[in-house]
């Protein structure tokens, strides 16, 4: 239910095929080793996955050579023929000589080009993860179950180049698989290096779709595709198909089933199919061809289990916004599902946590050496005073971007792809910390399930339908909410034993940093060093890890202060390891950006509210009403809530009244920040009387930081960094109802923050 389906075209098939010619050549060893049969090889060779259990990443290494080796010769065919052709000189002799000699030298250099089999197989792992696979009790043991799970992880890493020698790799950029050399430097590599993951994008999937085992299908995908990728269960009589015995895998077999194999099928004739195998160029040798063996129609009709058709994606590494969606008029008027976005698109510009802990499975994995390799290259490659836009590789410091609408990881991850190219051209670095997608990916789907509940008893034009979701989906709002502050402390303080009570005093030994604490103090180490730049804009939600960070920081600094005060052994002076030496944040932050923080003002005023008018030097008081509040049909725009000469380097960016008015979260009819202020924050207060039994009363309803709302807020002080926006550029009549996902997708604040990025850049250049 999840794939597309291939469908035939009502071309006519040809009788038979087999492996282009092009992609065959003689093999000197096969004819010493066996004359009587000499045999042809394919210019990509022929793969020995020998006992590792690897089959899933060698059949589709197989396939991609065979694609990719056919579009670059048939590409460097034609100009060889029109080379020749118009050399007047030469006879027509000599002309076919020279191109078969061009041809065959080019093939060679071919061979060294192919693609690693084990960087595919070990990409397959983050999507083919098992319970049973895992049990400490069961042996480790390779293999993957699926071929949809190497797809998805060619979709998104890519490949890069193998290297099919005895000897370390030439390039940095290659895989090297172990079948080639046993002392690989890549032995045990999970995750591709920064060279090998550059590299991988060069080499990308374009289409692909799964193949119904219909023998009239699968004849049609290998005329438009030559090649298929398949699974089968395969019996001992698979080892039988030797060039004696005519590369004929025997059927029928008396033996039973001995495991499931993955292949390639690049052929067919009237009596099966044609397997290109990865059991050495001493398996097959079906019609001369190392490698190749007769697979029956009886057989495969008793034994296939899944089959897929692809095609390779043309690189082109500049065109992704352009990729995603249908364009031009019909795209503009609707929006289309399209797949997810490549991990290979942000690979070294993203850290993904879920809890606290990194995700290491799935279609985005992130591993704790990621940051690690991030920040090494930052340190040699970020310079304040470079010029924007002159030098792709150096960069005036990193803008950390900080998720937090309550989306899942998937629009998460497209956004900050989006995004990477225009920050670069800001002369940024661009980091994306994605920090609770996951959870709220499958949580969003639970309160679904209770909206549609609610829509359905009240009707969806009931007055009273936002009342009955508030008190509908509050148990289980509370526990997501509370797990949404809980994973933003995790993430800086670490992740210790459950339950943690947020209140409890944090002594001396028991501050530590989490992933996202270390990331911190390697940002302030980071700016000591080159004096770059650190720009920071947090989404939503992503107002709590600011938070955290603040607090972190300060937690450092008094137990900092307060070590140094105390007495300890009759000396001044009790041993304390500081995570930060008594920096503050404010002396690291060029700017800060709050996009519709979701964040309640009693713990805003506490930490984030005072840093904020640290940043900006002064304190406003609110002075007037704010603008745009009339309906315009001006386009959409950000102004600042009070007019000033100062330049404001932390701002804090919320809808006006007007626009605040009209946005709605699916069924209900307000935003997401009033659900949660209403019904997912814990309202509860103590009992009022003295006895037990007294019954508790609500608080009433606690304003957010990213609410309109916020500048009549008794304890709201920071007027000054205040930003409304008036519109979204979606809306088509201003008192049109808007939709939480166009409010957080619109591009009208985020043109904004470049914006004053680059003017904090002009005055401090």
């Amino acid at each position: 239910m999840r794939d597309q389906h291939y469908m035939p075209n009502l071309s006519v098939l040809r009788s038979s095929i087999s492996m282009d010619a092009m992609l065959l050549c003689d093999d000197e060893s096969l004819e010493r080793t066996n004359p009587r049969k000499p045999q042809r090889i394919p210019i990509f060779g022929v793969r020995d996955q020998g006992e590792s259990g690897r089959c899933v990443g060698y059949a589709l290494a197989n396939l991609i050579d065979i694609q990719s080796n056919l579009q670059k010769l048939r590409q460097f065919h034609a100009e060889v023929i029109d080379d020749v052709d118009s050399n007047d000189e030469m006879t027509e002799e000599e002309k076919a000589k020279e191109e078969a000699q061009r041809l065959e030298r080019r093939a060679k250099r071919n061979r060294q080009d192919i693609v690693s089999a084990d960087m595919l197989y070990r990409m397959a792992f983050f999507h083919d993860r098992y319970p049973d696979l895992e049990d400490e009790t069961t042996p480790t043991c390779e293999g993957i179950r699926t071929l949809r799970s190497a797809i998805k992880g060619f979709y998104h890493h890519g490949v890069c180049l193998d290297w099919p020698e005895d000897s370390p790799p030439e390039e940095p950029g290659r895989w090297q698989s172990e079948c080639y050399s046993l002392e690989t430097p890549d032995k045990g590599l999970k995750f591709p290096r920064v060279e090998q993951a550059k590299m991988a994008r060069n080499i990308g999937l374009g289409a692909y779709f799964r193949l119904s085992s219909v023998l009239n299908h699968f004849h049609a995908a290998l005329n438009d595709a030559e090649a298929v990728l398949a699974s089968a269960n395969i019996h001992s009589g698979w080892l039988q198909a030797t060039p004696e015995n005519g590369g004929v895998i025997p059927w029928p077999w008396e033996g039973g089933k001995v495991g499931t194999h993955a292949f390639v099928i690049v052929g067919y004739d009237r009596d099966g199919f044609h397997v290109l195998n990865s059991w050495g160029p001493e398996w097959g040798g079906y019609k001369g061809q190392a490698g190749i063996a007769l697979w029956s129609y009886k057989d495969w009709a008793q034994n296939v289990v899944d089959s897929w058709v692809l095609r390779l994606g043309v690189h082109a590494p500049d065109a992704f916004g352009a990729s995603i969606g249908e364009k031009g008029t019909k795209g503009i008027t609707s929006r289309v599902q399209v797949g997810s976005t490549p991990c290979s698109e942000l690979v070294g510009h993203y850290m993904h946590l879920d809890d606290g802990f990194h995700v290491v499975t799935g279609s985005y994995p992130a591993f704790k050496n990621g940051w690690e390799k991030t920040h090494k290259y930052l340190m040699g490659n970020t310079d304040p005073t470079a010029a924007v836009g002159k030098d792709e590789k150096t960069y005036r410091g990193i803008l950390v971007w900080i998720p937090g609408s309550l989306e899942g990881i998937k629009p998460a991850f497209a956004s900050a792809v989006q995004r990477k190219n225009q920050i670069k051209a800001v002369g940024l670095y661009p980091y994306t910390i994605f920090w609770c997608n996951n959870f709220v990916e499958k949580s969003m789907e639970v309160m679904k399930v209770i909206f549609d509940s609610c829509e359905a008893q009240a009707g969806s034009d009931a007055a009273h339908l936002d009342e009955l979701i508030e008190s509908r989906v509050r148990g289980v709002g509370r526990a997501f909410w509370r797990d949404i502050e809980l994973g933003a402390r995790r993430a800086l303080r670490g992740t210790g034993e459950l339950p943690f009570e947020p209140d409890e005093e944090d002594k001396l030994s028991r501050i530590k940093k989490g992933f996202v604490g270390t990331f911190l103090k390697d940002l302030m180490d980071l700016k000591d060093e080159t004096g770059c730049e650190i720009h920071v804009v947090a989404e939503g939600a992503g107002a709590l890890i600011v938070h955290e960070m603040l607090a972190l920081v300060h937690d450092d600094a008094e137990n900092l202060k307060n070590a140094r005060d105390c007495t300890c052994d009759g000396k001044k002076g009790a041993p304390y390891d500081s995570l930060f030496d008594g920096r503050e944040a404010k002396d690291y932050f060029d700017t800060l950006h709050l996009i519709h923080p979701a964040i309640g003002m009693p713990r805003a005023k506490k930490r984030l509210q005072p840093f904020v008018n640290d940043l900006n030097g002064q304190t406003f008081e609110f002075t007037a009403d704010a603008p745009g509040d009339d309906d315009t049909t001006d386009p959409p725009a950000v102004q600042p809530m009070i007019a000033s000469d100062n330049f404001r380097r932390a701002r804090i960016y919320l809808p006006t009244r007007a626009l605040e008015e009209r946005i709605s979260f699916g069924v209900y009819g307000k935003s997401i920040l009033h659900l949660v202020s209403r019904s997912f924050e814990d309202r509860y207060a103590p009992p009022s009387g003295d006895k037990d039994d007294d019954i508790p009363i609500f608080r009433p309803v606690r304003t957010f930081l990213g609410m309109a709302s916020v500048v009549d807020h008794e304890h709201f002080n920071a007027g000054d960094a205040v930003y409304l926006l008036d519109s979204v550029a979606s809306q088509k009549h201003d008192l049109d109802r808007v939709p939480q996902d166009l409010l957080t997708s619109d591009s009208t604040i985020i043109d904004a923050i470049y914006d004053s990025i680059r003017t904090y850049q002009k005055k401090n250049s």
